[in-house]
């Protein structure tokens, strides 16, 4: 081998094994880091982010809006003392997280402004931990990793509109939960967990940066921009599809996640109530509502005709009513049914405006005065 070639071959050889040394250095500290914590958080802690949504783009939602994140994990004021506090935790996809509402507009909070108090003066306090994306299986693991001190003593649980995305957009391709395996390999429900694995690594971070840029993956930004675009693909499409899927085993698997998540309220000795998932979707719909969805498609070119989206919401709906009214030990409203289908109250397929979420907040807020003896 000649001299400069083997000089060539050194060199580069160190540098490799420099550059795995300094890899398996960093990925030490990763993993000391990921270990030391306590606590599963859906959010993580003292997050804060400024929201600027154009009133133009999101229908009833106008100023500045402040997504805010406490040292706890969750949106909401912070709990102190139990004995002084009736703690209300929610739970669900992006229609409980509220994203683009300001701390103050969100149903959770105003929930607590109207609850006030319990008859024996404990002050109400909501434990918001809603996520964009979000199913009910997300939902079951968020509760079986509930940080030991939130000790709700109300859940409430606004469910379906992911779980019927999940269905639709996986097709042929969706299996029911397997919670065993969902636990091991499921990393989207928690931002820091305190378990290990291959999805913690340093390397699957950087290969998931890279990943959703090849994709032209772009998150939600602070104006809306993201959703004009989206509604455009939507009124652009030229692939439709008219055809209602066979929902017969996904209902029949949620109906078993809906039965486990009840489970795991009364293991935390705490009362829950499941809510329908309401929506804008109906018959004869003006083309300014029709302009204001996106969420029909499959997660690619095609998209789901109206007819379908009613039909399949509908049937998650029913499934959800229809465990709630065999049980005596659960409670349940169907906001689905109460809330306006107009966008007075909506900004796009199902996510509340400032005026929605005012709705839904005198909705439980009555509910749980008539149903619960200590308000």
């Amino acid at each position: 081998m000649k001299p400069k070639i083997k000089k060539v071959l050194t060199y580069f050889l160190i540098v490799f094994i420099t550059i795995i040394i300094g890899l398996a250095f960093f990925e030490f500290l990763n993993y000391k880091q990921v270990t030391k914590i306590d606590y599963s958080y859906v959010w993580p802690p003292n997050l804060v982010y400024v929201f600027h949504p154009d009133s133009s783009i999101f229908s009833g939602i106008s100023g500045e809006s402040y997504f805010t994140i406490n040292s706890m994990g969750y949106r909401g004021e912070e709990i102190k003392n139990h004995n002084n506090e009736y703690r209300i935790l929610i739970i669900g996809g992006s229609t409980s997280e509220c994203l683009y509402l300001d701390d103050g507009e969100t149903w959770p909070h105003l929930l607590e402004e109207k609850l006030g108090k319990t008859i024996d003066g404990k002050k109400v306090i909501t434990m918001n931990i809603g996520k964009s994306g979000h199913g009910l299986r997300n939902n079951l693991l968020a509760l079986k990793y509930l940080p030991d001190y939130y000790e709700p003593d109300l859940i409430i649980v606004l469910a379906g509109a992911n779980d019927v995305l999940y269905k639709l957009s996986r097709k042929d391709s969706w299996q029911p939960f397997n919670e065993e395996e969902y636990d091991k390999t499921e990393s989207y429900t928690f931002s820091i967990s305190p378990k290990y694995n291959w999805k913690s690594t340093i390397i699957y971070k950087i290969y998931m940066v890279l990943h959703s840029k090849d994709k032209n993956i772009k998150p939600q930004d602070g104006i809306g921009q993201t959703l004009v675009e989206n509604r455009l693909k939507r009124q652009n499409s030229e692939n439709w599809i008219t055809e209602i899927p066979d929902l017969k085993l996904a209902l029949e698997d949620y109906q078993k996640i809906i039965e486990r998540v009840i489970e795991l309220s009364k293991d935390q000795d705490s009362e829950i109530i499941f809510m329908t998932q309401p929506y804008l979707y109906k018959e004869n719909m003006s083309s300014e509502e029709n302009e204001s969805l996106w969420m029909t498609y499959d997660f690619g070119d095609v998209y789901y005709s109206l007819d379908v989206m009613i039909n399949v919401t509908e049937e998650f709906n029913k499934r959800l009513l229809e465990v709630c009214g065999n049980r005596e030990d659960i409670y349940c409203i169907d906001l689905g049914k109460e809330v306006p289908r107009t966008l007075n109250y909506m900004y796009d397929d199902m996510h509340f405006n400032e005026n929605g979420a005012k709705f839904v907040s005198e909705e439980i807020s009555s509910f749980i005065k008539e149903n619960f003896s200590n308000f």
